[in-house]
């Protein structure tokens, strides 16, 4: 069929696909200088008198269809038909969307919570502006919806499946020998013949189960499996065969599977406003099986995990009371080596006012330390150490130190004096010193391993 023109008008360029009721080509308008889709409709080629009925019927069904305009629904621009006499063939022009549909992303695997949501509601949308016109769809699947590049949705077939029913009637939709719609994504109702507007949300809600888990709610192996299973079986949760769908999902997607029409959605309208909710709920926790990182702000270190701010906590505490020791040794004894040297070192003043600075000095430090202990306990109820914190606690840690050092000089000061051997002092006061040296870089460590907050 390619090059060949229909209508007068539309000249077929190169199929785009094929299905039961026919082919879609992309074409040319030769008039408007435009490109289309044109839907071939084989299925009602022919047929003697009873052809002529149902492409007159399908003719009037487009018609009708070709008054929605809608953002979220494919628009037919013509329709026609091909072929003389018997050959005669049914074709409709449709605008042309440049878009995957979801029959190949589902080939991929299931689609996140959130597109699934967005999707279903613009899917609604279309729905409910056909109900509204009084048109149902009966035949929402994977294969009739389309996503643009932009993310939006179009609905492919409004009415299509029942216009191309060759048996139909005006008392009943469907005879024995032909099903309108497609059996994995059925109503009950419609599969005994009944189709209302919810029987659209049904299939919706056979798609929406197919997206967020990545199967189908029945599994069968041909139609009649199928259309028992809609007849007579419930449908799973969704969690339950995709662990980690939220529980909304699964109220949502069961009440939508109810068997009674009256039982679900009211109307496409109230299940749009339900998608779209679910579209601006959060995430799902991940499960304890899989566990991730929490969430970390653009230019940020990531949070550290409970245990490794507990450890932090206990390991600065403990380099607290150890520093505190040793503020505390060295509050005695630097004290005391200043005012041995103040008062039994006459002939040295300046020895006495540099012992003085030292001993101020190292009080200070304790001070400090003692400021960052009560900083720390503060912010912790807060999960972080300030920066302010981290300041006062290096200053302390320092400042400390150099007191505690020479408090250490004067401890060994008195060793000598009282004749101890000095190699007792000597040792004593380098593992003072070794222990502070220790404590200050494990203070430094842990400072590194605390969560860090902001302090403005």
């Amino acid at each position: 069929m390619r090059d060949q023109l229909l209508g007068g008008r539309y000249r077929l360029v190169r199929q785009l696909g094929e299905g039961g009721m026919g082919q879609v080509w992309e074409a040319q308008d030769e008039v408007l200088g435009r490109p289309v889709a044109v839907k071939v409709i084989s299925l009602l080629a022919g047929g003697g008198s009873r052809g002529d009925e149902a492409r007159a019927r399908f003719l009037r069904e487009a018609r009708i269809t070709a008054q929605l305009q809608h953002p979220n629904i494919v628009t037919i621009h013509d329709l026609g038909e091909t072929g003389m006499g018997n050959d005669r063939v049914p074709f409709l022009v449709l605008e042309l969307v440049r878009g995957e549909g979801l029959d190949t992303m589902l080939r991929r695997g299931a689609v996140t919570s959130p597109d699934a949501a967005r999707w279903g509601a613009q899917i609604c949308d279309a729905l409910a502006d056909a109900h509204n016109a009084g048109i149902m769809h009966r035949d929402i699947k994977p294969s009739n919806i389309l996503i643009t590049p932009s993310g939006t949705v179009k609905v492919l077939d409004f009415g299509v499946a029942r216009a191309a029913d060759p048996y139909a009637t005006a008392e009943r939709l469907t005879q024995t020998g032909f099903i309108v719609g497609t059996p994995p994504y059925m109503a009950p109702e419609q599969a005994r013949g009944f189709p209302e507007p919810r029987s659209d949300l049904y299939a919706l809600g056979c798609l929406l189960f197919e997206l967020i888990t990545g199967r189908l709610p029945f599994q069968a192996p041909d139609t009649v499996g199928y259309l028992s299973a809609h007849l007579t079986q419930e449908p799973p949760t969704p969690s339950s065969v995709s662990p980690g769908i939220p529980p909304a999902w699964d109220d949502l997607v069961l009440t939508l599977l109810h068997k009674d029409p009256a039982q679900r959605y009211p109307n496409a309208t109230d299940l749009a406003q339900a998608l779209r909710q679910l579209d601006r709920a959060p995430e799902p926790p991940a499960s304890a099986d899989e566990p991730t990182p929490p969430p970390t702000k653009i230019g940020t270190t990531p949070l550290p995990s409970a245990k490794v701010r507990e450890s932090s906590r206990r390991g600065a505490y403990g380099i607290l009371i150890w520093l505190g020791l040793i503020g505390v040794y060295g509050a005695v004894f630097g004290n005391f080596w200043a005012f041995n040297a103040l008062f039994d070192d006459k002939s040295m003043p300046a020895l006495g006012t540099v012992a003085g600075l030292i001993a101020l000095l190292e009080t200070l430090g304790l001070a400090l330390l003692c400021a960052s202990a009560a900083r720390i306990a503060a912010k912790e109820a807060r999960g972080g150490l300030g920066t302010a914190a981290s300041v006062a606690a290096v200053c302390g840690f320092l400042v400390g130190g150099v007191g505690a050092c020479f408090a250490f000089a004067g401890f060994f000061e008195m060793f000598t004096k009282f004749q101890m051997p000095p190699a007792v002092g000597m040792v004593v006061t380098l593992a003072c010193v070794g222990t502070a040296a220790i404590m200050a870089r494990a203070g430094l460590v842990s400072g590194k391993n605390a969560p860090v907050s902001d302090d403005r």
